[in-house]
């Protein structure tokens, strides 16, 4: 009976000590690999293939919890030619996808380039992609660049899935008067309207409502940005609505400009400068929002840096967002590696 009493004495320590292991062990092991993730910037990215990674001038939608970048490859362009003189180099989008903003999947090409008709002729750039709840389908701007400057064209394609292929319905006009889009953006709000964010051809940035398809712009219309700005991002944060946009110098870095409104359609706030030292040598291009830190970091790219012959070269450079809605005021930080998930700016 002693032998008995001390078997299952020794079996509860037992029991207890492999509690104490296991419950150590899951909590260890189910600590989100999300707060591991650190962006490093200034350095060369590679995807999970330890290839570069070309998603140029791009932009970042999560869907499913899943990071989608759709950008621009200059692998057959190192100058950066476009326009119909130069359709041949049209590569279309390319698609990386990423659970943690540092380990990137490569997907392929995801824009359908037509033989004929819209699309066919003339250079894609800036993808921006969207999902719509009611027609469940996964929406793509763009736009166009064909002969000259400000013929360049709004295009809407789109996609059953977010890996595409997107099939481009065609060109769109904009609310602006001569109906142009140069570089663009496209911003979904929480009670799923849709707004088209763009250079209007005049270098101011509007911001257009989209129709509940969001395939076409309606005229309802407001300029947030006045000239010259270009590079538009928008983002709702903290409540208020923020609209930012490069300056005009081509592939040269620029300071990042910014307003500020209570409602998409604004009115917004006189423009002022959330960056420094030429955007750290940059430009930037989107906005993304993370609800795990409550955190806008800004895509912006670091073009010819660090091949100045090679613009598919050109790194990325991805920064925190600091914003006081009670000022309105914006702040780019810049940081040389950073936890996105994890990150506290004070």
């Amino acid at each position: 009976m002693k032998n008995k009493k001390n078997f299952i004495v020794q079996m509860l320590l037992c029991c207890g000590l492999s509690i104490l292991i296991c419950g150590c062990t899951d909590s260890r092991y189910s600590k989100s690999p999300l707060a591991d993730a650190v962006i490093r910037n200034n350095t060369d990215w590679l995807d999970t293939d330890l290839q570069p990674i070309m998603a140029h001038a791009g932009s970042i939608s999560r869907f499913d919890g899943v990071f989608y970048w759709y950008g621009s490859s200059y692998a057959n362009n190192p100058t950066g030619l476009y326009g119909a003189k130069h359709s041949e180099k049209n590569n279309g989008f390319n698609l990386y996808t990423s659970n943690d903003l540092v380990n990137w999947k490569y997907n392929g090409s995801v824009l359908d380039i037509p033989q004929s008709g819209w699309g066919s002729l003339g250079t894609s750039h800036g993808p921006y992609v969207i999902y719509n709840d009611k027609t469940t389908k996964y929406v793509m701007w763009f736009f166009q660049y064909t002969y000259k400057y400000p013929d360049v064209f709004a295009t809407v394609a789109f996609a059953d899935k977010p890996t595409g292929p997107f099939v481009i319905l065609g060109r769109r006009k904009t609310a602006a008067p001569n109906g142009y889009a140069q570089d663009l953006s496209v911003f979904k709000d929480d009670d799923q309207k849709a707004y088209l964010v763009y250079d209007d051809g005049r270098r101011n940035i509007s911001v257009d409502l989209l129709s509940d398809d969001y395939l076409h712009s309606t005229s309802k219309t407001v300029i947030a940005l006045t000239a010259r700005q270009e590079a538009p991002a928008m983002i709702k944060y903290k409540g208020k609505y923020i609209v930012a946009g490069s300056g005009v110098r081509g592939w040269n870095a620029t300071e990042t400009h910014y307003a500020v409104a209570d409602s998409p359609l604004g009115p917004y706030s006189a423009k002022k400068q959330m960056s420094e030292q030429k955007t750290w040598n940059s430009q930037i291009r989107h906005f993304v929002y993370l609800a795990e830190s409550d955190l806008v970091f800004a895509m912006c790219d670091s073009w010819w840096i660090p091949d100045k012959k090679d613009l598919n070269a050109s790194r990325y450079l991805w920064l925190p967002i600091t914003f006081d809605p009670k000022t309105n005021t914006a702040k780019m930080l810049y940081q040389e590696n950073w936890p996105p998930f994890n990150f506290k700016p004070f």
